[in-house]
């Protein structure tokens, strides 16, 4: 009896201690670029870094899906060839389905990951003007000097992106294998044989003129962190395998590889699903 009740005492002393955090991934990072008060924020499974109010690195080591796995660049394409020279084995990351990404990675595998990284931090220390991104610079009011971009560029974003609606959507998804027409909640829609492909979210917590696209919940972290004034969820579609896009942030050419990573997503979840319907028709 007072063996039971001293395990029971030790059990209460245990849970009443504060929970461990996760493990700081490649921590050495954060401690180079301490003199700067940096301060992060998780980002599904990957940690973002933030100096001030720009997000300057992501530090990712997951164990699936590791081929991303390093330190992100927050940079754009118009700063890729000069980096290269500082960073010969930098890259696109892999997750969002396109040859060419603005956030770039060094990876992990890399053998200078580490002395990589550190020069990183050295450009983030000295303000290196190609590292930094304000996430949501979309939202910022005309003329304020947090918006990243000057007036033009995005004017001309918005002007560009006001040609993508649905129908656009329709024509790239149709031509996809097993794709088809169809509905959701009264809303259009596309399907691989009755599964759900994407359609215009119905749901009031989604922004007007967005997409619902339907992808792995790992493939969702990574669109949402490198690419957050393109893609969001809201609490609504929080566990739902799906991502929403901001049509008007998005190309045609985004749009075919969105779509298409949606197709092996459905397509693999529907082989995974099937051996046990089978089983269960069988009995």
């Amino acid at each position: 009896m007072t063996k039971r009740k001293r395990i029971s005492s030790e059990a209460l002393d245990a849970s009443l201690l504060p929970k461990q955090r996760k493990p700081i991934p490649h921590a050495f990072v954060l401690d180079a670029i301490s003199t700067l008060s940096p301060y992060t924020r998780p980002m599904f499974g990957c940690l973002a870094i933030y100096v001030k109010d720009k997000i300057v690195l992501i530090l990712r080591d997951k164990p699936t899906n590791t081929a991303d796995n390093g330190v992100w660049l927050a940079t754009t394409q118009e700063h890729h060839q000069s980096l290269r020279h500082e960073f010969p084995n930098m890259r696109s990351i892999l997750v969002l389905g396109k040859r060419v990404t603005g956030w770039q990675v060094l990876p992990v595998d890399a053998p200078d990951f580490e002395s990589a990284a550190m020069r990183a931090c050295e450009l983030v220390l000295a303000g290196d003007p190609r590292i930094g991104k304000i996430p949501g610079a979309r939202t910022s009011k005309p003329g304020s000097k947090a918006a990243g971009r000057s007036s033009e560029q995005i004017k001309t974003s918005r002007k560009h992106g006001s040609t993508v609606n649905f129908d656009i959507v329709r024509k790239i998804g149709l031509a996809l294998p097993g794709v088809e027409e169809s509905t959701a909640y009264g809303a259009p829609a596309l399907k691989i044989r009755g599964k759900l492909l994407a359609c215009a979210p119905t749901h009031r917590s989604a922004e007007p003129n967005s997409l619902a696209v339907r992808v792995g919940f790992d493939d969702r972290a990574e669109l949402l962190a490198a690419a957050p004034d393109v893609y969001y969820v809201t609490d609504h579609y929080l566990n739902y395998s799906a991502v929403l896009v901001r049509l008007s942030r998005v190309t045609a050419d985004v749009l075919q590889d969105l779509l298409g990573m949606a197709h092996k997503f459905v397509n693999a979840h529907k082989e995974r699903r099937s051996p046990s319907r089978n089983r269960r028709k069988r009995t």
